[in-house]
């Protein structure tokens, strides 16, 4: 079996390419040639007589060497670069011409699909390609329904498994450990928080809390020594509200929508989604925390407030982040820091992320070259350099808040090349970068009519002294089944 450098980042496929390579340069051999010539030669007393002799001559002269054609093998990838992406297509370019000059025979054959569940269930079937890009939260029910290649013996001599962190490598390998795919990035919620104003209430802005119950105990202690500063706010307007309520919910375990012999069946009325709607509500009414306007608050006024230095933390994406950077002028991106999510005991949290998967109907030659080209963009620091410094000069910004998917020498060598060429405070995130926490998807149906059930919910919640959680999960549980699941369960048993 080969072995491989290995590539980073980016969706890249390749532009058809001639494949007719040969070793066909013309080489020199030395040859010996034996001739007859005639010579005088002198025998006794001076007598001369002429006399034929045979001899060896060495000379050079030009072979051509027939050629010997390689064998092309074709494979097909998805997210090849867009016609709108200038930049996607620079870095495309790139990749296929180096990976051509190590892997002449291979032609690497892109398509522009992104990957989405429901129309990826539509043209698995017939238009799978030999390896094709999902969620990475997707690829376990993907690998169980029977739709990815065990590679489990291709990369078993391979150096790249052990460079994962586990809880990461685990969401492309099946319940026996065998592997289907090898992650390719992971993003999702952490803990965005004013490091300012942890110094100043005599926290180390460098170890954010943990747990939710080290960012109760945090907030408790921002809001008594600061004179107006919330210690923690979210966003709870609309569906927002239901955003948040499943993003601390993953923290604690626990499913939104199930799927149970083929029917989806609302699933949150469990301990998790409790334990997270309890968290708000102790935050609001117990230790009087967070805004008095938390049950109706907007995502606008989060960010303003957090800006202004009037609230110290929050849960957010990389995106909110980088939005505020580019739009929020005052903002002081150097007090802003980013931890984990806080841990309520699964070590999780919501997001998404990117694997590699393989066609188990593509033969073990293509599986051998697709499992070559994915290796050699993600692992060869070169090219993942090439990438990052790409970015960077276009504009981009580098170094936001981002889950290093790889540990040991290997994921601080990435991790040094991001920071080097990054134009954000990338050290202020490195709680979150290293978090090495497992990412759980967002709900597989219905997702937007599920957050805008739960933010109203939500808000119940905060708005009273005393509600009884688990009945108004239960109520809303039972109510969400009619009119909305049962509704799609029919509609796909029709189609």
């Amino acid at each position: 079996m080969r072995r491989f450098c290995s590539f980073t980042v980016v969706p890249l496929l390749v532009l058809l390419m001639v494949v007719l390579v040969a070793c066909a340069t013309p080489l020199a051999e030395r040859i010996v040639e034996t001739v007859v010539v005639t010579r005088e030669v002198e025998i006794e007393k001076e007598v001369v007589v002429t006399q034929e002799v045979t001899v060896e001559v060495p000379f050079e002269k030009i072979v051509e060497v027939t050629p010997t054609p390689l064998i092309p093998v074709v494979v097909s990838v998805t997210d090849a670069a867009l016609e709108d992406d200038a930049l996607g297509i620079q870095r495309q370019r790139w990749l296929l011409e180096q990976f051509h000059a190590i892997r002449p025979e291979v032609v690497i054959n892109p398509n522009p699909y992104r990957y989405d569940l429901q129309t990826f269930m539509a043209r698995a079937t017939s238009l799978l390609e030999d390896t094709y890009a999902v969620h990475l939260p997707d690829a376990r029910t993907l690998i169980e329904d029977g739709y990815a290649a065990d590679i489990t013996d291709y990369v078993a001599d391979m150096p790249y498994p052990v460079a994962y962190h586990p809880a990461l490598l685990a969401l492309a390998q099946d319940a026996y450990g065998n592997i289907y795919g090898l992650p390719h990035m992971a993003n999702g919620m952490g803990l965005m928080y004013n490091r300012r104003l942890f110094e100043e209430a005599g926290l180390d802005p460098d170890k954010p809390p943990q747990t939710w119950g080290e960012v109760r105990e945090y907030a408790r202690r921002i809001h008594a020594r600061l004179e107006g500063v919330d210690g923690f706010n979210i966003r709870n307007e609309g569906a927002l509200g239901g955003w948040m309520s499943v993003a601390l919910m993953v923290t604690f375990g626990g499913e939104t929508v199930q799927s149970v012999d083929g029917q989806w069946v609302a699933a949150y009325n469990n301990t998790a989604m409790v334990a997270a709607l309890q968290l708000m509500h102790d935050l609001r009414w117990k230790d009087g925390t967070t805004t008095s306007d938390i049950a109706t608050w907007g995502n606008y006024a989060l960010v303003l407030d957090f800006g202004a230095g009037k609230t110290a933390m929050t849960i957010a994406s990389a995106d909110t982040l980088g939005w505020m950077i580019r739009n929020l002028d005052d903002l002081a991106v150097d007090e802003v820091g980013f931890g984990r999510m806080p841990n309520g005991g699964a070590n999780a949290t919501l997001g998404t992320g990117s694997v590699w998967l393989y066609n188990p109907a593509s033969s073990p030659e293509v599986l051998e070259a697709a499992l070559a080209f994915n290796t050699w963009r993600e692992f060869d620091l070169a090219a993942f350099e090439h990438a990052v410094q790409l970015q960077a000069e276009h504009g981009e910004l580098v170094g936001l808040p981002y889950i290093n998917v790889f540990t040991g020498e290997y994921g601080q060598q990435r991790a040094a090349i991001i920071e080097k060429h990054a134009n954000v405070p990338v050290a202020n995130y490195a709680n979150f970068i290293n978090s090495g926490v497992t990412v759980r998807g967002e709900p597989p149906v219905a997702a937007q009519e599920l957050y805008e059930e739960l933010g109203l919910l939500l808000q119940q919640v905060l708005a009273a002294p005393t509600p009884d959680i688990k009945a108004l999960l239960d109520a809303s549980v039972s109510s969400f089944q009619t009119r909305v699941l049962d509704v799609i369960n029919v509609t796909e048993v029709k189609e």
